[in-house]
C-alpha cells in the first residue's frame, strides 16, 4: 500500500485531532475527533467490513487485507470530518489480552517526611514487577506463551493513597503508609506488532494501544457506577469482553472467544441456509422484522447459542468476583447485544445461588447517548455497537489531561526500567 498523503483533498495534516481505531473482527470502526473542555467530539465516522480476524499468528495476506479495510474506513472518515489526523488510538480485543488491577501497600522508611519522586518511582517499579510476574504466570496457564512473548500495553495508576487517605500528588504529602493501584493491559507480542504495523502502514502515530472493554469502562462509568459497581459486557463478532467495575477502580478486564458469529453459523447449520442468508437473518430478527413460524425457528436457534455465552459470562464473572461481592449493574454493548436472546439467557440464570451477587443482577443494553464524554456530530452513532469506537474516541482525548503528567512519567521511567 502506498504511503497516506499529507495532503488530501487540500486538507492539512492535524495534530489536534485523533484517529479512534476499533478492529472489530466484522467491521473496522474509525473515528475523527477531537478534544473539547473534557470531552471528545466525533467528528467524523468510517466503517468497512473485514471479515478476517487479527490473530498474533496472522499471516501477510491476512494483515494486508485488514490494512485495506482500515484505510478505507480512516479516509471514510477523514472526508466527513475535513481533517487529517497524525494519530491514532488503536484498540486492542480478543482472548489473548488481559486487563487486571495490582495494588501494593508498604511501610515508608522515614514517615516525617514527604514522598519523595525516587520513592514514588521505587514504589510503582515493585507494583509493575509484581503485574507483568502475575501476568505472565497466566499467560503461560492460558495460552502456553513463554515469559518474553508477554507485553504491557498500557498502565494506568488509578489510586494513590497515604495513610489509607486517597490523594492526588502523593508528592506533597507525609505519612507512615504509601499505597499503588495500577491497572495494566498485556498482550501478545505478536499482537502488539501487528496493531504497530497496521498504524505504520496507514501513516499514523500510534498515540496509544488500549484494551477495549478498558476503553468502554472508562467513557460509560458515571460517579453512581462508580459508587454502586457495575460489569460492562462488549458481545462482539468473534468474541466477548468484560470488564469490572468495583470499589471506585476498574479492577480487571477478561475476553473469551465467543461472539456474534457464532449465532450466525448456528442459524446457517440448523436452518440449512448460507452464512449471508443466516447473518441477514440474524440482523433482520434483531430489529424485529421477522413475524411467525420463522421467527419462532430463528428464535429457538438464538436461545441455544445465547445460553452458552451466558454460561461463557457466568464463568467470566466467577474469576473476576474472586469471592467478593459483584455489582448487580450489568450493561450490554456490541452488535452481539442487539440479539434479544442475548439478554432473554442472561436474565433467566439463577445468578445469586452461584455466584456472590447480592440481588439478580439487572441486564441493560448501554446505548451510545449514555457516554457523558463523548458528543457525536455525525449522527451516525445511534447503536450500541457503536461504543467500543467512542470509548476508544474518550481514550484519546482523556490521555492528554494535564494533571495526569505526573503519572504519566513516572509510568514511562518505569516501563523503561523493567523493560516491557
Amino acid at each position: 500500500m502506498s504511503p497516506r498523503l499529507p495532503v488530501i483533498g487540500g486538507r492539512p495534516r492535524a495534530r489536534g485531532h485523533w484517529t479512534a481505531l476499533d478492529l472489530g473482527s466484522a467491521e473496522v470502526r474509525a473515528l475523527v475527533v477531537k478534544r473539547e473542555e473534557d470531552r471528545a467530539v466525533v467528528l467524523g465516522v468510517g466503517r468497512a467490513e473485514s471479515d478476517v480476524p487479527l490473530p498474533p499468528g496472522g499471516s501477510a495476506p491476512e494483515l494486508a487485507e485488514v490494512v485495506a479495510a482500515c484505510d478505507r474506513a480512516v479516509e471514510a472518515a477523514e472526508d466527513m470530518a475535513g481533517v487529517v489526523p497524525t494519530r491514532a488510538v488503536i484498540g486492542l480485543a480478543g482472548p489473548q489480552v488481559r486487563g487486571f488491577t495490582t495494588s501494593v501497600a508498604r511501610a515508608r522508611r522515614r514517615p516525617t517526611e514527604r514522598v519523595s519522586a525516587r520513592e514514588l518511582d521505587d514504589h510503582v517499579e515493585g507494583v509493575q514487577h509484581r503485574a507483568l510476574a502475575e501476568a505472565r504466570a497466566a499467560f503461560a496457564d492460558e495460552a502456553g506463551a513463554a515469559p518474553q512473548q508477554v507485553r504491557l500495553v498500557h498502565s494506568t495508576i488509578t489510586a494513590l493513597r497515604v495513610d489509607g487517605a486517597q490523594v492526588a500528588d502523593p508528592l506533597r504529602y507525609q505519612g507512615e503508609r504509601l499505597e499503588v493501584t495500577v491497572f495494566n493491559t498485556f498482550a501478545l507480542a505478536g499482537q502488539v506488532a501487528r496493531v504497530e504495523r497496521i498504524a505504520e502502514e496507514l501513516d499514523l502515530e500510534l498515540a496509544a494501544t488500549v484494551a477495549v472493554p478498558y476503553a468502554i469502562a472508562r467513557a460509560a462509568t458515571t460517579q453512581e457506577s462508580l459508587e454502586r459497581g457495575a460489569v460492562f459486557i462488549d458481545v462482539g463478532a468473534a468474541a466477548t469482553q468484560v470488564a469490572l467495575v468495583r470499589g471506585g477502580l476498574l479492577e480487571a478486564t477478561r475476553v473469551f472467544g465467543l461472539g456474534g458469529r457464532a449465532f450466525t453459523r448456528k442459524l446457517a447449520a440448523d436452518l440449512g441456509c448460507t452464512p449471508e442468508a443466516a447473518e441477514r437473518l440474524k440482523l433482520e430478527h434483531a430489529r424485529g422484522e421477522l413475524q411467525g413460524e420463522e421467527r419462532t425457528r430463528v428464535h429457538g436457534c438464538l436461545a441455544e447459542t445465547a445460553e452458552v455465552l451466558a454460561q461463557g459470562v457466568a464463568l467470566t464473572l466467577h474469576d473476576l468476583a474472586q469471592g467478593t461481592t459483584l455489582p448487580d449493574s450489568v450493561r450490554l454493548c456490541g452488535g452481539g447485544a442487539l440479539v434479544p436472546e442475548v439478554a432473554e439467557q442472561l436474565t433467566i440464570l439463577r445468578w445469586t445461588e452461584y455466584l456472590p451477587f447480592l440481588q439478580a443482577p439487572a441486564f441493560t443494553v448501554l446505548g451510545p447517548h449514555e457516554l457523558p464524554g463523548v458528543r457525536d456530530t455525525t449522527g451516525m452513532l445511534a447503536s450500541c455497537a457503536d461504543v467500543a469506537g467512542m470509548g476508544l474516541a474518550y481514550h484519546a482525548v482523556v490521555r492528554e489531561e494535564p494533571e495526569a503528567d505526573l503519572l504519566t512519567g513516572v509510568l514511562r521511567r518505569v516501563q523503561e526500567a523493567i523493560g516491557t
